[in-house]
């Protein structure tokens, strides 16, 4: 693992350990700095108890947000995704990747943000960094 400066780690880490669930609600935690049981309250699981979430699940929270975002973008390596994302990775899973300054928010992991990352990205949703300085980030 490779932490990033301090001065470069624009979210507040959150992770989803020791849970095997959770990483899309953690993503849009991270992401909006509101707290994981609001952001799940948002989403209806009906009597599923494990979070496990899909794109129109985390669309649907960030529109109910007032979140103003494009739409579903491809990716086939980490160089074609852009600013600010919510990226899905093979394996069935969702992290929040700032590729301006190259860091990995992975909420599957328990050490904080990281510069490097296994994980191969197959759809991404850009994040305008508008939004993301209006919640309240840096």
């Amino acid at each position: 693992m490779t932490q990033p400066a301090d001065d470069k780690i624009r979210f507040q880490f959150v992770t989803q350990c020791p849970r095997d669930d959770g990483c899309g609600v953690c993503v849009l935690q991270m992401l909006t700095g509101r707290p994981y049981g609001q952001i799940a309250g948002m989403i209806d699981w009906g009597v599923q108890t494990n979070h496990y979430t899909t794109w129109k699940e985390l669309c649907g929270v960030l529109r109910e947000l007032g979140w103003q975002t494009g739409g579903l973008c491809e990716a086939k390596s980490w160089g074609d995704v852009r600013g600010v994302a919510v990226v899905h990775v093979e394996g069935d899973h969702f992290i929040l990747y700032d590729a301006d300054n190259g860091i990995f928010y992975d909420p599957g992991q328990a050490d904080g943000p990281d510069l490097h990352s296994r994980l191969v990205p197959v759809s991404y949703l850009p994040v305008p960094y508008a939004e993301i300085v209006g919640a309240g980030n840096p």
